[in-house]
């Protein structure tokens, strides 16, 4: 689901990020985000969904390859449960294997 967002942050090199960008997946736990600059494992943002203006903190778990067309696909997992922050309704968690 591709989300307008606006992503703050520490790029790997030490400078400020801050930049709209949006989402190629969102989850219940995390999204996938699409950033111009690489950011580095670990590293905690700041998202702010653009469309409901909510913003909430989330930490880098997963860095994948630089993209031909020069972004950086990122793996973000929020540090709180998001709730509505998506704006879609996940199903509950099944207990069953």
């Amino acid at each position: 689901m591709r989300v307008p967002v606006e992503v703050r942050g520490t790029a790997q090199d030490g400078s400020v990020l801050e930049e709209s960008t949006h989402t190629g997946v969102v989850g219940a736990l995390g999204a996938m985000v699409r950033t111009s600059r690489l950011l580095q494992m670990g590293t905690e943002v700041a998202v702010t969904n653009r469309f409901s203006q909510q913003t909430a903190k989330f930490r880098v778990v997963w860095v994948g390859e630089q993209n031909t067309d020069g972004l950086w696909e990122i793996g973000i997992e929020s540090l709180l449960p998001l709730e509505d922050f998506w704006g879609v309704r996940f199903p509950p968690k099944s207990d069953q294997p």
